[in-house]
């Protein structure tokens, strides 16, 4: 063992190669981020095309149906070409499914078949960039270096709101999907540069049955609520904001502000708690943040609500996919990541349909008002629980 392996063991890595490949799926993750997060301004865009609001949430939750196959396809398909072979192919994929659009955009259904690439490039990407991280690490400071790998994800929401708003303005639709496009391909090329892992032996069908335990349940409801908080934020804040005139960067910038930090300072020290009270707490804060966000949405108060979502979300996927993996055998990890990534993602993809008709009923403080009390019964669900684990 070299002294670079060493001192990589001491900062939780299995050696010094590991770390520096932690640091290039980090950057990666980041740049299919952005692509991803172009969500966030998918309802603006379709709205200056015409479409009515039905149609803009068909085209928000259609993608749930190729995110979840993808998602339970990911085990096979990272035991069939590897960890990074997954992470290549999803990338290509939600490239494809953005750049489309520049073309598709004009025809409902053509822009539906965009929509379920972006969806197959969504599905496959978590799973496999999980397995590689967390193959990269071992057990010492495990849940901390797994949040702040995690903090490279919702990263990509800070910059694409604004990104996009701008070339949208100033460039136009199809100008929006095009650059929108071109992280994933970066991202794509980036990972060339890791050392492909070793195919997972054992692995039968997708590699789910096997990895499911019943503990959990409780586990997977935070997922899925507050993947629903998550997706509401980056499918409909938007035009809640711009309702009232409220600028997208006082919500979206201090949302990933507090993402960050949090993953990459505060857990340093929360990792101590036991990950039901982390997971639980931040579902609360973040039902709190949608809460406070369905006032008027003044400045003040859209950085108010940035924060605490940021903040509280911030905790509940890396520590629920930390507690859910740490433990698995090398040849059901693939299967552990991807019920927890299906659980987080219907929660982000699937909702917004349903979402849309609230918010044609009801208005947008109402719907907020319904996912952020549904957070906090949930929440105190998982802390008064005694889930195993």
């Amino acid at each position: 063992m070299t002294s670079a392996d060493s001192k990589a063991q001491d900062r939780g890595f299995v050696d010094h190669i590991s770390r520096r490949e932690f640091w290039i799926v980090a950057g990666a993750s980041l740049l299919c981020s952005i692509t991803v997060t172009h969500s966030s301004v998918v309802a603006l865009a379709l709205g200056r095309e015409h479409y009515s609001l039905e149609q803009i949430g068909i085209l928000l939750s259609i993608t749930a149906i190729p995110v979840l196959l993808a998602t339970f396809l990911s085990g096979a398909l990272t035991a069939r070409f590897g960890a990074r072979g997954a992470m290549q192919f999803a990338m290509v994929f939600a490239a494809l499914g953005v750049g489309s659009l520049a073309i598709t955009r004009d025809y409902f259904w053509a822009a539906l078949v965009s929509r379920l690439i972006w969806g197959v490039g969504v599905g496959f990407f978590l799973p496999p960039t999980m397995v590689y991280v967390q193959s990269r690490l071992s057990q010492k400071h495990f849940v901390y270096l797994v949040s702040a790998f995690s903090a490279t994800i919702p990263l990509g929401l800070a910059i694409a709101p604004v990104m996009g708003e701008f070339v949208l303005d100033h460039y136009g639709v199809a100008a929006m999907f095009l650059i929108g496009a071109l992280p994933a391909v970066l991202g794509f090329l980036v990972t060339f540069a890791l050392r492909p892992l070793e195919k997972p032996t054992g692995t039968r069908g997708f590699g789910i049955g096997s990895a499911a335990q019943g503990w959990h349940i409780l586990p997977l409801c935070v997922l899925l609520v507050g993947g629903a908080h998550y997706g509401y934020a980056a499918s409909y804040l938007a035009p809640a904001l711009a309702e009232h005139g409220t600028a997208l960067g006082f919500f979206f910038v201090p949302m990933t502000i507090a993402t960050v930090s949090s993953r990459i300072g505060a857990m340093r020290f929360l990792a101590g708690f036991h990950p039901r009270n982390l997971a639980g707490g931040g579902l609360a804060v973040s039902g709190l943040a949608l809460i406070v966000a369905a006032w008027e949405p003044t400045a003040a108060l859209a950085v108010a609500s940035g924060l605490l979502l940021g903040f509280g979300n911030s905790m509940i996927y890396p520590v629920v996919s930390a507690w859910m993996g740490r433990n698995a055998p090398a040849h059901r990890r693939s299967g552990v990541q991807a019920i927890a990534a299906t659980a987080f993602y219907s929660g982000i993809y699937a909702t917004p349909w349903p979402e849309t008709y609230l918010v044609a009923a009801f208005g947008f403080s109402v719907t907020q008002m319904v996912l952020g009390l549904a957070g906090l019964v949930v929440a105190l669900a998982i802390i008064g629980a005694r889930t195993e684990g």
